[in-house]
């Protein structure tokens, strides 16, 4: 009788741990496959569109001078469709970017903004970051590049 109890006793203990792990492993498998989501979504919707109107205005052999204000509404456009996914540092960029189109320059079309390339970089960076994330191919030399300068 006293083996009868102590094999139900470790049997319940057995499957009270068991259940704790199993639930603590499923939880943080659903954690890690909604940050996966999300940083799908990230990469699909902000980065990589704005990155392909930016590489757009680089000049073969000249590189990048900057973005006409036309471009800059276009990126815009991109970050008011998907605010929820965007950084607060890339707001930032937008925000100070159209502050000075709006206070200096606005009737000038031909006018170049972001000559410093800190949205190029901040967009390269966070594409490759991203993409380095999600096991996709990506740049290193983008990622080093963006942290030194």
């Amino acid at each position: 009788m006293k083996e009868v109890i102590i094999a139900l006793v470790s049997s319940s203990i057995t499957i009270i741990i068991t259940s704790f792990f199993n639930y603590h492993f499923q939880l943080m498998k659903e954690i890690r496959n909604e940050s996966v989501k999300y940083k799908t979504e990230i990469l699909k919707k902000v980065y990589t569109p704005i990155l392909k109107i930016l590489v757009a205005v680089i000049v073969p052999g000249d590189g990048y001078d900057g973005i006409t204000k036309e471009t800059l509404f276009e990126i815009e456009d991109i970050i008011k469709r998907n605010y929820e996914l965007v950084d607060p540092d890339l707001d930032l960029i937008i925000w100070m970017l159209k502050k000075e189109i709006r206070w200096e320059h606005y009737e000038e079309s031909s006018k170049l903004f972001d000559e410093n390339m800190k949205l190029l970089r901040h967009v390269e960076h966070n594409f490759n970051f991203y993409r380095k994330q999600l096991g996709l191919p990506f740049n290193k030399g983008k990622l080093k590049k963006s942290l030194v300068k």
